[in-house]
């Protein structure tokens, strides 16, 4: 899963969507082959949401739980039939049941104490959170071996800046998952961030998305 998220290069976050609107957008990003999707589960209707996209997109779409620190959230991920989990944080909890229960799992990171705690732990995906370029750029030196993916903000703007400097992936918000564009059902527009956002990917390694 994690050399397919890396090949992919985008994950994209969905918060604050009904469930419709996380479908119609799940629509789109199979037809442009985006593969990984993350519901937070910071979200109250996370558990209905995740488990009618594992009906409808299971073989499309590996689907993740967000916002996991807790492991009663953590449990209710599994149930809904998570592939992976990520949280804001490094969580031990989290990263102890995620090791016995053999479930992939992506840790937050933001200091050095962070990088360095989850790579004593024997993680090396982690989520920079918030996404911060200067960060980014920085840790590459002292980590080169750890796989970062900068969460919180990435738009067509600034992924080709974080691609460029190191990121292995990147987490994708409300610019795709947007709930403006998604409750107008402006499909046309969305598509068109879609492409955007595959377009300059292909610039950065070179190959077509």
């Amino acid at each position: 899963m994690i050399e397919e998220l890396i090949r992919n290069k985008v994950l994209i976050v969905v918060r604050h969507l009904s469930l419709q609107e996380t479908i119609d957008l799940c629509h789109i990003l199979v037809e442009n082959e985006f593969k990984f999707v993350e519901v937070s589960f910071s979200e109250q209707k996370a558990d209905e949401i995740l488990k009618e996209l594992k009906k409808r997109f299971d073989q499309k779409i590996c689907l993740g739980a967000g916002t996991v620190f807790q492991e009663d959230s953590y449990r209710r991920a599994l149930d809904c039939g998570a592939d992976y989990v990520l949280s804001p944080g490094l969580s031990l909890k989290i990263a102890e049941l995620s090791r016995k229960d053999k479930i992939p799992y992506i840790p937050g990171v933001f200091t050095p104490t962070d990088v360095q705690n989850a790579v004593e732990m024997g993680f090396d995906l982690l989520k920079l959170y918030p996404a911060d370029l200067g960060l980014l750029r920085s840790y590459t030196g002292p980590f080169p071996k750890v796989k970062f993916i900068p969460f919180g903000g990435v738009t067509d703007q600034n992924i080709a800046s974080y691609l460029s400097s190191g990121a292995s992936a990147v987490g994708i918000g409300s610019y795709i998952a947007n709930k403006e564009i998604l409750s107008k059902r402006d499909f046309a527009q969305l598509a068109k961030r879609v492409s955007k956002i595959k377009e300059l990917i292909g610039e950065i390694d070179g190959s077509v998305y």
